[in-house]
């Protein structure tokens, strides 16, 4: 019953979604137009091997990932080769990106399956693997927010049309980070206590991994900002560095949503929103986050696809979505 109600209640949203997209694309209609104009002329001059070179940088991405997995698996008795890695790490892309309300999560566990299949992974060992390189990957994110608050500007906030702008600068935005953060710790004390024992528990079985998956993180995240800066060279769109390292943190941020598949929707708007506030048109806001999310989402479901279907990766999705479905009855 409660299956039905939640498959209910995702077919709605999803009509009132496209209630609402069809009714602002029919109201502000004669001002798209010259958007999309002024954008696919834009596209039309792409420098194809700006794009050629972001989508390697994509694909060596992955595969410094499957390289981190590597190393963190060897520390439980797996010396596997990278290249057995790589179809799951894609499949659990294809998985995030086709998954309402799923994203990571539902990756995730799809990559533990998975090595569970194909490896003889026990589901406790896989996931702790998965569970250590995530929390590595906390320090360069951790890193780069940091760089993003010292080097943004300060923003203008207008509260109201009779008060003055209220100015954030980064002083401001450290205070609100960490208080936040110190705020989250205290209400989830009881469960950040009992992670923290986790961690120092099997902190001896990964230790050695530590530094290699560190510095494959950072790798992986350099790589990312690499290929943004790639994106926008193509479009011959001019983007500082903090505001390139600025996009790569929020598409994180707003992927790991749990609101939409893959992040489609709360991403581009987001993004385009971000740009529009740092003086880009829309046009050029728009080709910017077109090309990027058909490196990071479109091809990576296509790559996805056929791995999962030469590797017979769609039985093992749907038995893990069987396994959702007989716990949420």
């Amino acid at each position: 019953m409660s299956l039905k109600m939640g498959t209910l209640i995702k077919i709605i949203v999803t009509l009132l979604l496209l209630a609402a997209g069809v009714y602002l694309v029919r109201s502000y209609w004669i001002e798209i137009i010259p958007v999309l104009e002024e954008m696919l002329g834009t596209l039309r001059e792409t420098k194809l091997r700006y794009v050629f070179l972001a989508i390697s940088i994509y694909l060596l991405s992955v595969y410094l990932f499957s390289v981190r997995w590597q190393q963190v698996l060897y520390c439980i008795g797996y010396n596997l080769k990278v290249t057995s890695l790589v179809p799951i790490y894609f499949g659990a892309v294809f998985v995030n990106n086709v998954t309402p309300g799923g994203n990571m999560a539902t990756g995730e566990s799809f990559r533990i399956l998975w090595a569970n299949k194909l490896f003889g992974i026990s589901y406790v060992n896989a996931f702790k693997t998965v569970f250590f390189e995530r929390l590595v990957e906390v320090i360069p994110v951790f890193l780069l927010s940091i760089y993003i608050l010292y080097a943004f500007p300060s923003l203008e906030i207008r509260l109201l049309p009779s008060i003055d702008n209220l100015t954030l600068k980064s002083i401001h935005l450290f205070f609100l980070v960490f208080l936040a953060a110190g705020i989250a710790m205290w209400f989830f004390r009881a469960k950040l206590a009992s992670l923290f024992r986790n961690i120092q528990k099997n902190w001896n079985q990964f230790k050695q991994a530590f530094i290699p998956v560190l510095l494959l993180s950072c790798g992986v995240w350099t790589l990312d900002v690499i290929r943004l800066k790639l994106v926008a060279l193509a479009l011959n769109v001019e983007l500082s560095l903090s505001l390139i390292v600025t996009i790569s943190v929020l598409t994180f941020i707003l992927g790991a949503l749990p609101l939409t598949p893959g992040g489609l929707g709360i991403i581009e708007g987001g993004l385009i929103s971000l740009l529009l506030y740092f003086g880009l048109s829309l046009a050029s806001a728009s080709s910017f986050v077109f090309l990027e999310r058909f490196i990071s989402y479109g091809l990576s479901s296509v790559i996805g696809f056929i791995y999962l279907s030469y590797y017979g990766g769609f039985k093992i999705w749907n038995k893990l979505k069987e396994e959702k479905e007989e716990k949420i009855r």
